[in-house]
C-alpha cells in the first residue's frame, strides 16, 4: 500500500473534514440554483461530477478491453476496503491515457481515504489534462490551500475570482474566503486573501472576508477594524453581522443591531431573524428574542422548532405556565408527526416541574420519554436524582440498577450517579468504596474524581481528598470547583489558611459570579477574623444562591458578631429551603451549626 495513505486518524479526519468542501466531492452532485458554473466562480457551490462535462479535453485514445478491465477491477478493489490498489491503478491510467477522469477518480478515491497528499497528486495531473475545466482548478486549488500551500494556488484563485461575473463577485470574495479558512496556513491564508482582494477594498464583502480571516489568524482587534469599515461602507451589512453576533460582547451588540437594521427592510427574511432571535438569546436578552420567535411563529405557525424555542426562553425566565402551554403545544404536534421525537419536549416539561418542586410531575413526565427517544437515558438518570432528592436511596438504586448501559459514557455517569446517591443518603464509606471503583475505571473522567474527592472529605480522608482535587487541578487548570473545594476545605477546618486564601482567590477569578465559590472567601474571612467582610460576602453569595449551606454560615457569622436577630432569621430561611427541597445538600451543616450554638428549630 503507498504509504501516503497511513496517517495519523485524528489528522486525517480534519483534512479530510476541511476536503469535503463543496470545492471537492467525491460523489456525482448537480449545482445549486444561483451557484455559477460557467464563466463565474463557484467557491462555495457543490460540484457537479466533471465527468459528464471534460469532453473536449478527452485524449484521443480507444476504449480498450484493458482499461475497461482496469477501471472495473480498481471499482472492485475499493468495494473491498482497497483504496490504495484502486488509486495507483487510476494514477496509471491517467498516466497513460492523459484521460483527465482518470485522474479527476483518483483525486476522488485519496480525499474519501482521507489522504490529501495523494489528493493532491492527482488533482495536479488532473488538473494538467484538463486546464480549461472549472473543476480540476478548484480541485488543484482547494488542495493547494488545504495542504498549507496558499501562496502556490495564489495564481489559481485569481484566475477563478475573475472569472465571477459583476454581479456576483461580494458572494464569490466571501466564498473564496471560506475556502482559505480551511487551510492550516491561517497566517499564509490572511496574506494572500488581501493581495487577492486590494483592489476590492471598496467592497463591504472584501472587508468582511479579511476580518473573519483576521479572526482565524488570531488577529481580533485588526478584524474589528475590519468590520467597522465594512459597516461604514454598508450600515446594514448582513455578512459582517453575522460574523459579529458569534463574537463575545459588545462585537454581539454590534452585530445584534446590524440585524435588527437590515431586517427594517427586509422584514420577511426569516432566516435572518432567526440569527437575531438566536443572537439575543446569546446575549440573554430574553424579552427581544421571544418577541423576535413570536414574529417567526406567527408567520409559519407550523415550525415546531419556534414553539419549543419559546417553551425553553419562557422557562427561562421562569414563567412556568406560558413554557408549558408552548411545551404542550410541540408535545402534542410531535406525537403526531412521523419521526419527530417527543422526549425532548417531556423531558423540558419534567424541568419545569423540577423548578418548581414538583417531583410527581417531573417523575410522570419523565416516565413518558419513549425509550426511542435520544433522550431516554438522561431521563432514566434525571429519574433517578428525583428519588435521590427525595431521601428514596432503595427505589433510586434500583432505578439505576435497572438502566441498560450500551457505551462507556453511560457507564461513567451510572457509576456517578451510583455514587452520588451514596453520599446523599450519608452512607459515605460506600460512597467511598464505589466512587474508588468508579475512578479505576474511568481515570480520566474529571466528575468522578470530584465525587472521589469530596466522598473521602466526608470520611476525613484530607489526604486523599487533597490528591485527588489536584489531580483535578493538573487536569483541568481552569477548574474553579476544584480550587474552591481545596481552598474551602482548608478553611474549614482552619489550616493553611493562606494557602487557602491562594486557591479561592484563584476560584473566585474564574468564576466571580459563583455562590458558592463566594461564600467559601467569607468563610475563609470568618477564619480569620474579619467579620464584617465575611458577611458582605455571604449575604451576596446567598443572594447570588440561595442555599441551605449558605444560609447555615451567614447566620453563624451574624450570630458570632452579635447580630442574634439577623443570626435567627437566616437560619429561619434556610429552613424554609430545607423544607421545600427535601432536605437535599447543606441540611447537615444546617443541623450541626445549630447544635454547636445549641439551638432548636423551634428557637428560631
Amino acid at each position: 500500500m503507498n504509504p501516503s495513505f497511513v496517517k495519523p486518524l485524528a489528522a486525517r479526519a480534519a483534512l479530510f473534514a476541511a476536503c469535503a468542501l463543496p470545492l471537492v466531492c467525491a460523489h456525482a452532485q448537480t449545482p445549486q440554483s444561483g451557484q455559477a458554473t460557467d464563466g463565474g466562480i463557484s467557491f462555495s457551490g457543490s460540484m457537479a461530477h466533471p465527468l459528464a462535462n471534460e469532453t473536449k479535453n478527452l485524449p484521443n485514445v480507444r476504449l480498450t478491453s484493458q482499461i475497461l478491465f482496469q477501471v472495473l477491477a480498481s471499482e472492485i478493489a475499493l468495494q473491498r476496503g482497497q483504496p490504495a490498489n484502486a488509486y495507483r491503478t487510476y494514477i496509471s491510467l491517467a498516466h497513460s491515457t492523459h484521460d483527465p477522469r482518470m485522474a479527476q477518480r483518483a483525486t476522488e478515491i485519496a480525499l474519501a481515504a482521507q489522504s490529501p497528499d495523494d489528493a493532491m497528486n492527482a488533482a495536479q495531473l488532473w488538473y494538467q489534462y484538463a486546464p480549461d475545466s472549472s473543476y480540476a482548478t478548484q480541485a488543484d486549488a482547494a488542495l493547494l490551500v488545504l495542504t498549507g500551500r496558499p501562496f502556490d494556488a495564489r495564481p489559481v484563485l485569481a484566475r477563478e475570482l475573475a472569472r465571477a461575473h459583476a454581479s456576483k463577485r461580494g458572494e464569490a470574495i466571501l466564498a473564496l474566503q471560506r475556502l482559505i479558512s480551511h487551510g492550516p496556513n491561517r497566517v499564509g491564508g490572511l496574506s494572500v486573501l488581501k493581495d487577492l482582494l486590494k483592489d476590492d477594498m471598496n467592497r463591504p464583502e472584501a472587508l468582511v472576508a479579511i476580518g473573519r480571516q483576521q479572526l482565524l489568524a488570531d488577529d481580533a482587534p485588526e478584524a474589528r477594524k475590519s468590520f467597522d469599515a465594512a459597516l461604514a461602507l454598508q450600515p446594514d451589512c448582513l455578512s459582517a453581522a453575522q460574523t459579529l453576533v458569534r463574537m463575545g460582547a459588545p462585537d454581539r451588540d454590534k452585530g445584534i443591531a446590524t440585524l435588527a437594521l437590515y431586517l427594517k427592510t427586509r422584514p420577511h427574511d426569516s432566516a435572518t431573524r432567526l440569527l437575531l432571535a438566536q443572537a439575543y438569546v446569546s446575549a440573554n436578552r430574553l424579552d427581544e428574542a421571544k418577541k423576535e420567535y413570536l414574529v417567526l411563529h406567527h408567520a409559519n405557525s407550523k415550525d415546531m422548532s419556534l414553539l419549543f424555542a419559546l417553551g425553553l426562553i419562557n422557562a427561562q425566565q421562569k414563567k412556568a405556565d406560558e413554557a408549558r402551554r408552548y411545551l404542550l403545544q410541540y408535545l402534542q404536534q410531535a406525537q403526531q408527526t412521523p419521526g419527530v421525537d417527543p422526549g425532548q419536549a417531556c423531558f423540558a416539561l419534567a424541568q419545569l416541574a423540577l423548578d418548581q418542586h414538583d417531583y410527581n410531575a417531573a417523575n410522570d413526565w419523565l416516565k413518558r420519554v419513549p425509550s426511542s427517544s435520544a433522550q431516554y437515558f438522561l431521563a432514566q438518570i434525571t429519574r433517578v436524582q428525583v428519588l435521590n432528592v427525595q431521601g428514596k436511596t432503595s427505589e433510586a438504586r434500583a432505578l439505576l440498577a435497572s438502566i441498560n448501559v450500551t457505551d462507556e459514557r453511560s457507564r461513567a455517569l451510572v457509576a456517578r450517579a451510583d455514587g452520588e446517591i451514596l453520599l446523599n443518603a450519608q452512607r459515605y464509606p460506600e460512597a467511598l468504596t464505589r466512587l474508588a471503583k468508579a475512578v479505576q475505571d474511568f481515570p480520566d473522567d474529571p466528575d468522578m474524581i470530584y465525587d472521589y474527592a469530596m466522598a473521602a472529605e466526608e470520611v476525613g480522608q484530607y489526604d486523599l481528598m487533597e490528591k485527588e482535587l489536584r489531580q483535578l487541578i493538573a487536569m483541568q487548570p481552569d477548574n474553579a470547583e476544584a480550587y474552591n473545594a481545596l481552598g474551602y476545605s482548608l478553611a474549614d477546618r482552619n489550616i493553611r489558611l493562606p494557602e487557602a486564601e491562594i486557591l479561592l482567590a484563584k476560584a473566585l477569578s474564574l468564576a466571580p459570579d459563583n455562590g458558592a465559590i463566594m461564600d467559601s472567601v467569607g468563610w475563609l474571612k470568618y477564619r480569620q477574623g474579619k467579620l464584617k467582610d465575611a458577611i458582605e460576602l455571604i449575604r451576596n453569595a446567598y443572594a447570588l444562591q440561595p442555599n441551605i449551606e449558605i444560609g447555615a454560615h451567614l447566620g453563624e457569622v451574624l450570630w458570632v458578631s452579635g447580630d442574634r436577630a439577623g443570626a435567627r432569621a437566616a437560619w429561619r430561611d434556610a429552613f424554609k429551603l430545607r423544607q421545600q427541597r427535601d432536605h437535599g445538600p447543606g441540611s447537615d451543616t444546617l443541623k450541626k451549626t445549630l447544635q454547636r450554638f445549641n439551638i432548636r428549630e423551634n428557637e428560631l
